[in-house]
């Protein structure tokens, strides 16, 4: 027989062969799709997530075909039994994100492995409590594994066959053609911020932000090449110049001419200068932005407390909901005196050391996909080695104030006895070690008990700071907290007939500590008489996440939306030496630092700072979330749809005022996140007050 007759038998053999071994591939595959898609609705009815962002499906075929890659190795006697191994990886990572998200309140990023066995170590407790607690949702996960266990015992002979090598490339090949083509299908749906392709090619998106849009899968597949390959060039890495101007919107500002509105800004320091002073493309860029920047001026409350004493607490899941005039009648009289910021939100949904980051810096935290990861987790981790001039503890130092910082935990956590020392703290306190505290409890330990064992170090100096990270509010609020436990009867008793949920009732337990400490810090305050000479600054470091939606409902009297009345707070700034003063300004954590600076009249450069001053008039003043969401007197902007919602100050606005104001804000939002971030990774403060110490000289 001649070749030529031969050709059209070996093609059919070829085409034969080759549909085999596709059905082969995607009988696997379809397995493997039909669990993602049970496991992903399944996590989405527990972390409150749209349920009908259904653009993961986008992504399934690759996710499906990589995992029938996996398999198909072995002869079919033991082939059966490696689909429901193989089917056990994405089983235990949709658990470990369940179990994550019931402890912490948000999805696992993979930024944050780094942390690995002090984190496992310190939540121990709170990983086999919930564990315990979730048991019935973990074996509704484990039911695809069941089933492909069910199958390998069903199946009919040759169902499970060994894959030919070439299958396994094959099947390698449209796993990464099928991935392509799910981003190239996302362009039809907008490439704006609250896109899915945003969520997928967007540096700085945020974890649940992109898991919400892409899947929880998708998106830590996404973050895992941003570990292993870096970040690529973003669009959200160009400064835009955040002032390009606002529409004018028509607002009164009273103005006294004998006031100082001169702007707060530091002398020689010039951005023109600096930028011809280096040839780093990353810190001339930033001279560019900074100078496009238009400082806050000076204004009636600059330096109305130069000689003041300063206690500044970050106070763990602190919120207005722990704030009552019967249960908590010390955190109520501060809540009402002093400085009332009415409308203060809390940014951030969960993570102490990104509350406490930006609550000592004024700088944003790095919560995107650039975060760098490794043994030191989180931007206050990595801050270590830069230059922060404006943190209070530097501040004052610098003015000759001795600064002073205590939490009542180990230092070696989240590496604050690193941290702290570089933000100008001479004296640090932590639990246990040399000149360390002790408490009756570890996880959590008492407030009260670091403020009797820390207040001696600097009540009788002649001015000081002090910095505080406490402990006692964090969760469970359940009886597994020892300090909610020791005083769940107390808050009963004073609670009467008021009824609330336990996790309500425990929630108030945990934050009578806090109560009891600041009852003690003021009767030592006014023994020695320095009550109505300090400030008090008090804030959350995050929303309380142990507190369930029944629990938040009872205390907040009704029902709480989700997007931003969650993170409506209070950052208390109580001094017995200032009339109070009710302030209606939008704000957030990123705000505090550069008000408290202006108030005691310390020389900083507002332009180097992403917050402002909250008495400032010449700025447009706004509440910012974690994700870029925020709020002002005119516009609440949910980052996470692209919908703004306007308040009724903004009827006087026509339509092309209101997109105008609402570019606008967006812009100064994304600029003001991506500034903090390249400032901590240029260390441009140190090249700022390099450049300050050479004109000096």
């Amino acid at each position: 027989m001649s070749s030529s007759k031969n050709e059209p038998i070996l093609k059919d053999q070829l085409l034969t062969f080759i549909k085999k071994q596709l059905i082969t591939v995607l009988k696997y595959a379809g397995l493997y799709s039909i669990a993602l898609i049970y496991w992903e609705l399944l996590l989405r009815t527990q972390t409150g997530f749209d349920d009908f962002s259904l653009y993961f499906l986008l992504f399934l075929p690759a996710e499906s075909l990589f995992l029938a890659t996996l398999t198909g190795w072995l002869k079919p006697k033991f082939n059966r039994w490696l689909t429901p191994a193989v089917m056990l990886l994405p089983f235990a990572f949709y658990v470990s994100q369940l179990i994550y998200f019931r402890i912490f309140g948000s999805m696992f990023s993979v930024s944050m492995m780094g942390l690995g066995a002090d984190a496992v170590g310190n939540f121990g407790w709170a990983l086999w409590s919930t564990v315990k607690e979730s048991i019935g949702w973990i074996i509704l996960c484990l039911l695809p594994v069941a089933a492909a266990v069910l199958l390998s015992f069903l199946a009919p002979k040759g169902f499970y066959k060994r894959f030919k090598p070439i299958s396994h490339l094959g099947s390698f090949i449209l796993t990464v053609v099928t991935w392509f083509l799910a981003v190239l299908l996302l362009l039809p749906f907008g490439t704006g911020d609250a896109s899915p392709y945003a969520a997928y090619s967007s540096a700085y998106v945020d974890t649940d932000t992109a898991a919400d849009r892409l899947g929880v899968m998708t998106n830590t597949l996404v973050e895992l090449r941003y570990v292993i390959f870096g970040a690529e060039a973003d669009a959200d890495d160009t400064l835009t110049n955040p002032d390009v101007q606002p529409p004018v919107l028509d607002t009164e500002v009273d103005t006294e001419p004998e006031i100082d509105t001169s702007p707060n800004v530091l002398n020689g320091v010039d951005f023109n200068a600096l930028k011809e002073s280096t040839t780093d493309k990353g810190k001339q860029e930033l001279c560019d932005y900074f100078n496009s920047v238009t400082a806050t001026n000076k204004n009636a409350y600059t330096g109305i407390l130069k000689d003041y004493n300063l206690i500044y607490i970050c106070a763990e899941s602190f919120s207005k909901y722990a704030i009552d005039p019967v249960v908590t009648p010390t955190l109520f009289r501060m809540s009402c005196g002093g400085i009332v910021l009415n409308n203060y939100y809390n940014s951030f949904k969960n993570t102490t050391t990104n509350g406490e980051f930006i609550f000592m810096t004024g700088l944003w935290p790095d919560v995107s996909r650039k975060a760098d990861s490794g043994t030191t987790v989180g931007s206050f981790a990595q801050s270590v080695n830069k230059d922060i001039p404006f943190a209070l503890g530097n501040m004052f130092e610098s003015n000759g104030i001795k600064s002073y910082a205590y939490h009542n935990y180990r230092g070696y956590y989240y590496s604050r006895n690193k941290t702290h020392p570089n933000l100008g703290y001479t004296t640090t306190r932590f639990m246990g070690g040399q000149n360390g505290m002790t408490f009756t409890s570890s996880w959590p330990s008492s407030d009260l008990e670091m403020m009797e064992q820390s207040i001696d170090d600097f009540i009788n100096d002649e001015q000081f700071h002090t910095y505080y990270m406490t402990f006692s509010g964090h969760g469970p609020y359940s009886t597994a907290n020892p300090i909610a436990v020791k005083n769940i009867e107390k808050v009963r008793e004073l609670l009467g007939d008021r009824k609330l949920t336990k996790n309500a009732e425990y929630y108030l337990a945990a934050n009578y500590e806090l109560e009891l400490a600041m009852e003690y810090l003021f009767k030592r305050l006014e023994e020695a008489g320095k009550l109505q000479n300090t400030l008090i600054v008090l804030t959350g470091d995050h929303y309380p996440y142990y507190l369930n939606d029944d629990a938040l409902e009872s205390l907040a009297g009704g029902e709480v939306e989700e997007n931003f009345d969650k993170f409506h707070s209070s950052c208390i700034m109580w001094c017995g030496g200032l009339p109070t003063t009710k302030v209606d300004t939008y704000c957030s954590n990123v705000d505090i630092l550069p008000t408290v600076l202006n108030l005691f009249g310390m020389e900083y450069d507002s332009r180097l700072l992403p917050g402002v001053d909250i008495f400032s008039t010449n700025t447009t003043h706004m509440a910012t979330l974690y994700n870029k969401s925020f709020i002002t007197e005119y516009v609440r902007y949910n980052s996470q749809d692209g919908k703004a919602e306007w308040t009724a100050a903004a009827a006087k606005l026509s339509d092309e005022q209101k997109q105008q104001y609402l570019d606008y804000c967006i812009a100064v939002t994304k600029s003001k996140y991506t500034v903090s971030l390249k400032l901590m990774e240029e260390n441009f403060y140190k090249f700022v007050t390099d450049s300050l110490a050479v004109d000096g000289q």
